[in-house]
């Protein structure tokens, strides 16, 4: 993979043994040893860890982001794993514009991924802490376009620390700092009460509060669950229209703002009668005056005067992570997000190492950001219109709708060519750790194969640029006798050793280098079997080879040759690079023979699969009760489905946060034979819309939780659980639970389970 102006290198160390230094590129013969390189000014080398991979490329001018992998122990707890992090560097003054993104109203929640390309940035991060299991407005400030949409403080979630709102001023400087609301709601005869909040899913003891058309449409009564003395007034064009005492759900209508008030507040609304005249006031105050044009909050303050902050142990394990910070004058930003709970890829970082990593950049002042399965970034490829997720999130259902985001935007350039990002047309996202394989290291080939390459046109901004009609980039190779290339972009490897194809058109240029390995000793597929549970059932597979040395790379699907019985089975390749196999016959075992570079291989496909019976659930004996902010049992019941069941009662009554009742294994974990598929449970239920879940671990100890629907009708259903392809065998069960995540949902409750059973291929 090769980026205009990008820096890619391996950095020897002794902390790395051989044995990993094999798997991540495998001897290195003195034709390919890397050149020296010094390390940029904002690399970020954390204590302990190295630095095992770096890839920096321009997103817009005075963009950059560099895509950093790590390995090393864990700073808090001292545990050796992969670090991915996605390093964004922004000079504040180079003609971006920085503002916050949203999907349009304060309590609604979309992908950042969608709103970013809405909104047209070129680069975002998701940015606040919010209401999850609730109303999904954010906790904290929002600013947007130089409009106050939220209020900040006080509330009783939204921070450990006054100083964490990240603003811009509207000559875009950046700042870290405590911005403050002040308001006034004016009522008939002079009378004044305070204004304590701007759409807010929260009011303290005596608040007033009040609502816009931007809040939306989910119920007032959040700000005030469980509060006994409560007011609701709708003020239509600075007229009283409707007075309630329990505060509603529902759309505001333009030219209409709601007030909310709770014991003292709703006392201080109630002599209010309908054709009152009634208005408000207020404004936000930003630390040395500063004109505010975008605005938003994070938690805990990790950089403050250039020193890192020192966090408590409950901050300090490792997860997901989203930061950002400033250089003192406020003219640079850094955006950094760290992935996390993948430890096969990125165990995640706490905060105190995530304060150095900003300091390490340059952070003279920076904040965290809502991280965990919140955390995403995304950013766009030279040439490319729209901004495409970079790291990988930790949700279980992947892009987390989120209530809003830090965006980056740059105004579009002129369309003219002034430059190529050169790619392979089998390109892949880089996925590291011991088990990566060779999938992603697309520019490497063996002698004699081939591999196709594009170049994408871009403008001076780095945005997209139209070429001419009828022309195409002219493609020359550096040294023809380590490799070739056509008119259309094919390179063709000849002998062992590096070089760089470029792409043209008159001063326009790009290139890559393409590395040659040794001769093509073996073939590998990955899985040597491919289970398929029934006749249309598709499952993918890639050719990787390996040479002498212990080096490897994809094979491209032109370079090679599939035999196989193609009344049962249909493969094809598919964009990646991959191929899928499409399953014709209802059962049997198959076999996909490829060759490529006269070397073969072979995978087994299985058509069909058998359910075996984990537990029948005939007596309880194997499981305990599992309960989250809930009390419940576990019993036996006659009334399972088919003979004897499993009973939970459990009662969700004593919490409006999420909820959870399950059954664990008297061993802590099952056992399960052979290789399924799936799981599958029969559940019945009351039809309470709770989640079901069930986790497994895997042979490496990585607990995989899967996550199939939510119990939406009563009665009997099957549910399946697929479990995630790709999963390192044998497995054991950990759990089987149900959540309830919705706040205002408080009851109790009965579930019956029966006949858990494995999906196992034939």
């Amino acid at each position: 993979m090769s980026r205009p102006g990008s820096m890619r290198w391996k950095v020897p160390s002794a902390l790395l043994s051989a044995a990993l230094a094999l798997t991540l590129t495998g001897p290195v013969p003195a034709w390919a040893e890397p050149p020296a390189v010094t390390a940029a000014a904002d690399a970020a080398q954390l204590a302990g860890r190295t630095e095992t991979y770096r890839e920096t490329r321009p997103v817009a001018p005075g963009v950059e982001l560099s895509t950093v992998e790590l390995y090393g122990p864990d700073a808090a707890d001292g545990q050796e794993g992969w670090l991915q992090t996605y390093q964004l560097s922004v000079d504040l003054t180079s003609g971006v514009r920085i503002d916050r993104i949203f999907p349009g109203k304060v309590a609604q929640r979309r992908p950042l991924t969608e709103m970013a390309k809405e909104a047209g940035a070129v680069a975002a991060v998701n940015a606040d802490y919010f209401d999850i299991n609730g109303s999904g407005a954010p906790w904290g400030v929002a600013v947007q376009d130089g409009e106050v949409l939220q209020s900040p403080l006080p509330n009783s979630k939204a921070t450990q620390t006054k100083k964490t709102a990240v603003m811009f001023s509207e000559d875009q400087l950046g700042a870290i700092g405590e911005i403050v609301f002040e308001g006034t709601v004016n009522l008939p005869g002079g009378k004044t009460v305070p204004l304590n909040a701007l759409n807010k899913a929260e009011l303290l003891k005596d608040q007033v509060g009040m609502f816009t058309p931007v809040w939306g449409t989910y119920c007032r009564c959040r700000p005030v669950s469980n509060v006994s003395q409560t007011i609701e007034v709708v003020v239509r064009d600075g007229v009283v229209t409707e007075k309630v005492t329990v505060p509603r759900e529902g759309a505001i209508p333009e030219g209409t703002f709601v007030l909310v008030g709770r014991e003292a507040g709703a006392t201080a609304l109630s002599s209010l009668r309908v054709g009152d005249p009634v208005s408000v006031d207020y404004r936000v105050r930003a630390p040395g005056d500063m004109k505010v044009r975008a605005a938003m909050s994070g938690r805990q303050l990790l950089v403050e005067n250039g020193q890192p902050l020192q966090l408590s142990a409950e901050n300090n394990t490792p997860e997901p992570r989203t930061a950002v910070g400033f250089n003192a004058d406020g003219t640079k930003m850094w955006v950094v997000a760290v992935d996390g709970r993948q430890p096969e890829y990125s165990r995640g970082i706490g905060l105190n190492e995530l304060a150095q990593m900003m300091v390490d950049l340059g952070a003279h002042t920076a904040l965290n950001l809502d991280g965990g399965g919140s955390t995403t970034f995304v950013a766009r490829e030279p040439g490319e219109q729209d901004a495409e997720l970079v790291n990988r999130p930790s949700d279980a259902a992947g892009v987390r709708p989120v209530p809003t985001g830090l965006g980056i935007f740059y105004p579009g350039g002129s369309g003219r060519v002034t430059g190529f990002r050169v790619s392979t047309e089998t390109e892949r996202k880089r996925f590291p750790g011991p088990d990566a394989g060779a999938s992603w290291r697309t520019e490497r080939v063996f002698p004699g194969l081939t591999r196709r390459l594009k170049a994408d046109a871009y403008d001076e901004t780095y945005g997209p640029a139209v070429m001419p009609r009828k022309a195409g980039p002219l493609w020359e190779v550096a040294d023809g006798q380590i490799g070739r290339v056509d008119d259309e972009g094919v390179f063709r490897a000849v002998a062992p050793g590096r070089t760089t194809v470029t792409a043209r058109l008159g001063d326009a240029t790009g290139n890559i280098e393409m590395t040659v390995l040794g001769e093509l000793a073996r073939l590998e597929t990955g899985p040597r079997r491919l289970n398929l549970p029934q006749k249309g059932a598709k499952g993918t597979f890639d050719v990787n080879g390996v040479d002498a040395a212990g080096y490897a790379a994809p094979i491209d699907p032109a370079d090679v040759t599939l035999s196989y019985d193609t009344s049962a089975l249909t493969v094809t390749p598919d964009a990646t690079g991959s191929f899928t196999v499409t399953a014709r016959a209802s059962s049997g075992e198959h076999v996909v023979t490829m060759t490529a570079g006269g070397v073969r291989t072979a995978l087994v496909v299985g058509i069909g699969t058998a359910q075996e019976v984990v537990d029948s659930f005939d007596d309880t004996s194997n499981w305990r009760v599992w309960t989250m902010r809930a009390t419940g049992t576990v019993s036996s019941t006659p009334s399972g489905r088919a003979a004897n069941g499993l009973r939970l009662d459990y009662d969700f009554t004593q919490s409006t946060e999420t909820r959870g009742i399950g059954i664990w294994p008297i061993v802590n974990r099952f056992p399960v034979a052979g290789k399924p598929t799936a799981f599958k449970l029969w559940v019945k239920s009351e039809g309470y819309n709770q989640r079901t879940r069930l986790e497994v671990f895997d042979k490496n100890g990585i607990l995989h939780t899967i996550e199939p629907a939510f119990i939406t009708e009563p009665g009997w259903q099957q549910i399946t659980y697929k479990v995630p392809s790709g999963i390192a065998y044998p497995i054991t069960l950990r759990r089987v639970y149900f959540n309830e995540i919705r706040p205002h949902m408080r009851y109790t409750g009965t579930l019956i389970l029966d006949e858990l059973t494995a999906v196992v291929a034939n």
